[in-house]
């Protein structure tokens, strides 16, 4: 009876050849559930079903690994966990009680991806979904009228409802196809250089058609991250753990400076794209947040509790923004949607998590680089980038949830064994280059 990795991560012994075991399940998984957040425009209401079905199924089929996947998670799943917990506190305790379970079962989709499945076959998943929904954007998508001045009255919106969405789904989808380019040509998978090729061409075209200056400026230092960092493997480990340092206390350094550059950056961008500088009316939006919080400080109105129909305050900032459908609107900063749903404490615990959670991941990165762990950390750093002009990480059913999640279990599900550390922390190409070199001076 031969044990393979997925085996040992369920601790219990499993045939080789048995589909549980198979890393292609591990890829399938990864594909179905961010390919049905993608489609959620056109799938509507089928697209919780799917997803629960999809979570049911993989409970069950691999039930031996759930209690070390449930404590890998277990530090994450405190931001859910809380989400769920404000109805107790809630103007609207039905919406938070409803839309809570939805953030905690797209957190818990998410922790699958990064600490339950294998992570290159997950990580290739997830790419083949953005490489199919980009394709199929490009192929059946649409524009949408934008006041962008000299540069045209028009802009790429692909299948999603927004501008900004397309946007963001292209630039993810860059970072992924990178990602994937660089990894399969160390593994020599010419199927997947190929798709990769394919995904560059098209998420380039699909970001830039966009104009969506938030998605350009943080996939910008994003990917200027990934190339450097994927670079620097090619040198011996001394120089890597320099170069990774330096990461880390560049990206920790233009976090905690961000007010200072990046509202100038983003209005000079939105400028020269003919946009407001004002980041499209959301400075109304954020005097209006302030004063909510004033309210209710401590804990906030409860989670997803203020967009709902009828809250009259909702309903003037829909106006306002000549939202008719009512619906498929946020603050535009992430932590001040936190603060306005849970209060200081739900962003003291939110930041606290992240932190923890992102700096693990990092240290486990610079230990053992390798392209796929690199792209996790280059997509968590281009989600930090948006985060002070974007609300994200915590909607129901929405692909950034659950790939914030991913990308921060991927490291506890290494701190817990849950994957055979034996890929090479430099790029086979150059070892195998050195291996000729070492065997021609010996002869």
């Amino acid at each position: 009876m031969a044990t393979t990795p997925v085996a040992r991560r369920l601790a219990v012994p499993v045939d080789a050849g048995d589909i549980r075991a198979a890393k292609g399940y591990d890829l399938f998984f990864g594909f179905a559930a961010i390919s049905l957040m993608l489609f959620v425009p056109q799938l509507k209401s089928l697209t919780p079903l799917l997803l629960l079905a999809l979570l049911g199924a993989h409970v069950i089929w691999r039930r031996e690994d759930l209690p070390r996947l449930l404590t890998a998670s277990a530090p994450y799943l405190l931001l859910p966990a809380f989400a769920v917990a404000s109805f107790m506190w809630s103007i609207d305790p039905g919406a938070t009680r409803y839309y809570g379970f939805q953030f905690l079962i797209t957190a818990l989709i998410g922790c699958i991806i990064g600490a339950g499945l294998d992570r290159k076959a997950a990580t290739r998943g997830v790419f083949l979904a953005f490489v199919i929904y980009g394709t199929a954007a490009i192929v059946f998508g649409r524009s949408v009228t934008w006041g962008g001045g000299a540069m045209g009255n028009s802009a790429f919106a692909g299948l999603a409802q927004a501008k900004n969405t397309a946007g963001d789904c292209a630039a993810v989808g860059l970072i992924l196809s990178i990602t994937i380019l660089i990894d399969s040509i160390e593994e020599r998978k010419r199927l997947f250089i190929a798709l990769a090729m394919l995904g560059l061409v098209v998420q380039l075209q699909a970001m830039i058609a966009a104009r969506s200056a938030g998605a350009i400026l943080a996939a910008g230092i994003a990917l200027t991250l990934l190339i450097l960092w994927n670079f620097s493997r090619l040198f011996p480990k001394p120089a890597r753990v320099v170069t990774a340092i330096t990461a880390i206390m560049t990206i920790a350094t233009a976090v905690l400076t961000q007010k200072i550059w990046l509202q100038p950056l983003v209005n000079q961008l939105s400028l020269a794209m003919g946009k407001d500088s004002t980041l499209t009316g959301r400075v109304y939006l954020w005097d209006r947040a302030a004063a909510l919080i004033n309210e209710r400080p401590l804990l906030g109105l409860g989670y997803n509790a203020f967009w709902r129909k009828g809250n009259l305050d909702a309903e003037g900032l829909w106006r306002h923004a000549g939202i008719t459908s009512r619906s498929g609107f946020n603050f535009h900063s992430t932590p001040t949607e936190l603060l306005v749903h849970l209060g200081i404490i739900g962003l003291i615990l939110f930041v606290g998590v992240f932190a923890i959670l992102a700096v693990t991941l990092l240290l486990r990165t610079m230990i053992r680089p390798n392209a796929a762990m690199i792209g996790w950390c280059t997509l968590l750093t281009y989600e930090i980038v948006r985060m002070p002009f974007e609300s994200i990480g915590t909607g129901p059913f929405h692909y950034t949830t659950s790939l914030i999640a991913a990308a921060l279990v991927i490291s506890m599900g290494w701190l817990k064994g849950a994957v055979a550390e034996t890929e090479p922390s430099r790029p086979r190409f150059f070892r195998g280059e050195r291996q000729r070199f070492v065997t021609q001076r010996a002869y």
